[in-house]
């Protein structure tokens, strides 16, 4: 008797770490839904200073070097007045989301200009990620 007894204790300690293993995958599997305090990988609008978004413009200048256009700087305007005094960053992206040029500077007004410190190549320039910290 004592025996049997002992082996539903341990196997309800076995089954209780496996319910608690699939409840500890199961929370990691959800980092995707991000909300305005977490953190995560990806792009997605997280509501803080501005949740309407924000509107990017591309300046283009000739190269003759490469005989090419060269993105060297962008304009983030439609900034949210809460965001004045935050750090802005942005990151354009290539192919496959490759990291093109990056800036950042400190939000002033409704719009920020950003001289990119090393220029990308126009035609490369498929995307933009868009941070405001602080």
């Amino acid at each position: 008797m004592v025996i049997s007894t002992v082996r539903r204790v341990v196997l309800a300690g076995v089954a209780g770490i496996t319910v608690t293993g699939g409840v500890v995958v199961a929370s990691a599997s959800t980092i995707g839904g991000v909300g305005s305090g977490g953190l995560a990988a990806g792009n997605t609008v997280v509501a803080a200073c501005d949740s309407d978004g924000v509107s990017i413009a591309y300046t283009n200048a000739y190269d003759a070097t490469t005989q090419s256009y060269r993105t060297t700087a962008v304009t983030v305007s439609g900034i949210a007045a809460p965001c004045v005094g935050q750090t802005l960053g942005i990151t354009l992206s290539g192919a496959a989301g490759a990291a093109l040029a990056s800036a950042s500077g400190t939000v002033a007004g409704t719009s920020l200009a950003l001289l990119l410190p090393s220029s990308a190549a126009a035609d490369a320039v498929q995307g933009a990620a868009v941070v405001i910290t602080g």
